[in-house]
This record gives structure tokens, sequence and C-alpha cells, in this order.
């Protein structure tokens, strides 16, 4: 078996860039083993990718209608306070779920700020978490995020359960879930302003 003393010269015989690849491939592994460095990364690496998944409206849209007692959520705001069943009903709502720990989460944030910022005031933005209050908005405040807080939803209807985070719904006025995405997605995009568009002029 070669010593490490031989390895060490073979190693340097290799071309340049053969060894600033082994030397970035080595840096990589060591971040991604270390938590924050590894969090840095799969944030990046969704944002680049969230750029390739574009939100559109389901080719088997409309075929679920929720009813009107699947409007009950058992969510509440940022201040506690439940959300009725009559304030979602007859909106068009962007419904998402999500974590601080979830880099595609963190990664699709600056996306729903900016679609946010466009339609606030007319399709409702519902962003569920199950961590404490306290926790998400420290999150949104350091990040400069001013998006809608909701908490709980563990009475949410079959439909709308998920297995995994982010997992977004849109929703129209007349309760078709038109779209279903699992995973980061580039929001602030003209794909999602043509389905928002759509579902507003239907209203």
């Amino acid at each position: 078996m070669a010593s490490i003393k031989e390895r060490f010269d073979k190693w340097k015989a290799r071309k340049w860039h053969q060894k600033a690849g082994d030397i970035f491939f080595w840096v990589l592994l060591i971040m991604l083993v270390i938590p924050g460095p590894r969090k840095m990364i799969a944030t990046n690496l969704n944002k680049v990718m969230l750029h390739l998944r574009k939100p559109s409206i389901s080719n088997d849209a409309g075929t679920y209608q929720l009813s009107a007692n699947e409007y009950n959520w058992n969510i509440n705001n940022e201040k506690g306070i439940p959300v009725a069943p009559e304030d979602l009903q007859g909106e068009v709502i962007f419904l998402n779920f999500w974590g601080t720990y979830c880099p595609p989460c963190i990664a699709e944030m600056p996306e729903i700020q900016g679609i946010y910022n466009d339609y606030k005031d007319m399709v409702k933005f519902i962003l569920v978490s199950a961590e404490s209050p306290g926790k998400v908005q420290n999150f949104l405040d350091s990040r400069g995020y001013e998006l809608p807080s909701y908490y709980g939803g563990n009475g949410m209807p079959e439909a709308l359960s998920v297995r995994s985070i982010p997992t977004t719904f849109i929703i129209s006025r007349d309760g078709k879930i038109v779209s279903k995405k699992v995973g980061a997605a580039d929001w602030d995009s003209k794909a999602t302003r043509r389905v928002f568009d759509t579902l507003l002029e239907e209203g």
C-alpha cells in the first residue's frame, strides 16, 4: 500500500485543474458536514433550482372543489386569533406550508415576498408554520420579510394535507384547488401572475 508521502507526490503531479477540482470537492464535503454551511449551501442550491420550476394551473384543475366545511382549517393568525371559514370562502388563496428550518422554504421566501407585494390586496396569502409564533416572527424580521403568518393547521382537510414542506396550493374563489406545488418554486414570475390574473378575472 502506498505511503501518504507517495500519494501526496502523485497528487502533486496532477494537472492544476485536477488539483483545483480535488480541493473544491473536499472543501464542499467538509462544509456539508458542518450544520451552518450545510444549510447555507442547500439554500443557495435551491435558489438556483427554483428558477427552473414555474407554477401553473394544473392539467387536472378543478377536479377537486372544497366544500363549505372544508374551510375550517384550525389556523390562527400572528395575534393568536382563529381564522373563520367565512374569511376564506370566496377568496383567491395562496396557501403555503413552510418552516424556518427548511432550506427550500427559505430559498423561495424572497419569491413569495415579491409576488405578495403585488397581489396582497387581491389574493389572500396564508403561510402556515408548525413552529412557535415567536421563532417565526424573529426569522421574518431578521430578513426583512413582511408576510402574513399563520399557525396550526392540524385540522386541514385531506385534500390540503401535506407530507413535506414547502407545499403550496392555489385555490380559486369557488374552492377549486387549481395548483399544488411540492417543493420550492419561482413564485415571483409571469407564470404566477397569469394564474392569479385568470382566477381574479373569473371572480
